[in-house]
């Protein structure tokens, strides 16, 4: 690209895709021209990925203080809608959810949100798929009941060592804590837990 060139629109976008710059909107509209087989997305999307994850490896981790680390939980944990989310309608008939119905909701956790599949409250659960931009973070926090996380789409690292990707399936039991669940690429998740998780 020469100094006096100009990024194309599908560039610009793929730029604010991958940064985590785009409003919920803007994101799906984006991902749907991606599944719609734009091959100028596509391209640009490409090309920025690996560029993002050398910088995301560059960065030396910054420990919050005690202050702000709370102020992050506090936040999240106000917003965690699933917990009043009701229960699901007692019913012995077929349910099924279409892929372009259904709401993505806010998880107070800026470029990660969720879309709600089923509630129990009476046995404490939920299923939810979970889709985190490029470059987002969750807390650490620890299950009030089994967890499992199937991973759909994308890179998900769980703590330090370990490294998901589609198709890749992981249970934590009750009482255990999980570290920070980050992504580099961008991620969407199955996950069946546990709706009162408490954030640490």
């Amino acid at each position: 690209m020469s100094p006096h060139s100009t990024p194309s629109p599908a560039a610009e976008l793929a730029a604010l895709y991958v940064s985590g710059a785009m409003t919920t909107e803007e994101r799906a509209s984006f991902e749907a021209e991606l599944d719609a087989g734009n091959e100028a997305y596509a391209a640009a999307l490409a090309a920025l990925v690996p560029v993002a994850e050398t910088l995301l490896q560059s960065i030396e981790p910054v420990e919050p203080s005690a202050d702000t680390r709370q102020a992050i939980i506090d936040a999240a944990d106000a917003k965690q809608v699933w917990r009043g989310w009701d229960s699901d309608a007692a019913s012995h008939a077929l349910f099924t959810l279409p892929r372009d119905e259904g709401v993505w909701e806010d998880t107070g956790v800026e470029g990660i949100e969720v879309r709600r599949l089923f509630v129990d409250r009476e046995n404490n659960r939920m299923t939810a798929l979970f889709r985190m931009a490029a470059g987002t973070a969750y807390v650490p926090h620890v299950h009030a009941g089994p967890e499992e996380c199937f991973v759909l789409e994308g890179d998900l690292h769980v703590g330090d060592t370990i490294v998901m990707h589609a198709g890749d399936y992981q249970r934590a039991p009750a009482g255990s804590e999980h570290g920070v669940q980050r992504t580099e690429g961008g991620c969407l998740l199955l996950v069946s837990s546990a709706l009162d998780d408490e954030l640490v």
